[in-house]
């Protein structure tokens, strides 16, 4: 089983919290979730794509150090999950169950669920569940229109940022036969990967995490969420290699 080192979580914290802070085990100790956030939301004003107005290298240098900045705060969080995994664990808090259905017709869809092997490649949160049992698939597509719903599309973004206009937009949306819209700008040679991955991380900053509609729903609670995010994490690090878009991984 993959785990996070401290090394990496410091080199994360190097990039999230910048040169001044004076990083210790006793550091990593007793950060929170809430505070690497907070540090990400201030980095994030200055290295945002939509803070620089010039269409150029500069540009392109602001998605870079967003992208590396998003990746460092992912990588903090998974190890604060990691770690705090690991003090339940040596507590004997390790079950993990679904919470209990609080109405017939929840009762009745967790009959279809998809119990079984998990597959062997990085799953998002609501496959992962999925395939663990804890909800059904109905709940997964569900959830997937509720989180839909939130985000602006990559052809808003990309247009906003100035790399696509409305002539590129509806030639992508005529290919169809290329895949998602990602998929196409890229196979079309209007977006490249690196601008498409940048998008998609923009994308879930304006989205709400699907373990909240699951709460919501009472499918499962807060606890059981944070604590199958840090399952879910070991599960992608363990079948990452062969898959480039590592900043799926920890969805």
């Amino acid at each position: 089983m993959m785990q996070i080192s401290e090394t990496e979580a410091f080199r994360a914290c190097r990039v999230l919290f910048g040169n001044d802070l004076t990083l210790s085990r006793s550091f990593l100790q007793y950060l929170q979730p809430s505070g690497a956030k907070s540090a990400f939301r201030k980095q994030a004003k200055t290295t945002h794509p939509d803070s620089s107005q010039i269409i150029t290298q500069e540009k392109r240098s602001q998605v870079l150090l967003f992208q590396n900045l998003n990746q460092a705060h992912q990588l903090v969080q998974n190890y604060l999950r990691q770690r705090d995994l690991f003090s339940a664990r040596t507590r004997g808090n390790t079950a993990i169950r679904p919470a209990k259905p609080t109405s017939t017709v929840s009762r009745q869809a967790h009959k279809k669920t998809g119990q079984g092997p998990l597959p062997t490649r990085p799953l998002q949160f609501g496959l992962y569940l999925y395939y663990r049992g804890l909800i059904p698939f109905k709940s997964l597509l569900n959830a997937l229109n509720w989180q839909g719903k939130q985000r602006p599309t990559i052809g808003k973004i990309a247009q906003r940022w100035g790399w696509l206009n409305d002539q590129n937009i509806g030639q992508i949306l005529t290919c169809k036969k290329l895949g998602r819209f990602g998929e196409r700008a890229e196979s079309l040679g209007l977006l490249s990967s690196l601008q498409v991955r940048a998008i998609l991380l923009h994308q879930r900053t304006r989205q709400n995490k699907l373990g909240s509609y699951f709460i919501e729903q009472g499918l499962l609670n807060t606890e059981e969420v944070n604590t199958l995010l840090g399952d879910l994490s070991e599960h992608n690090l363990k079948y990452r290699h062969g898959y480039p878009h590592h900043f799926y991984y920890h969805r």
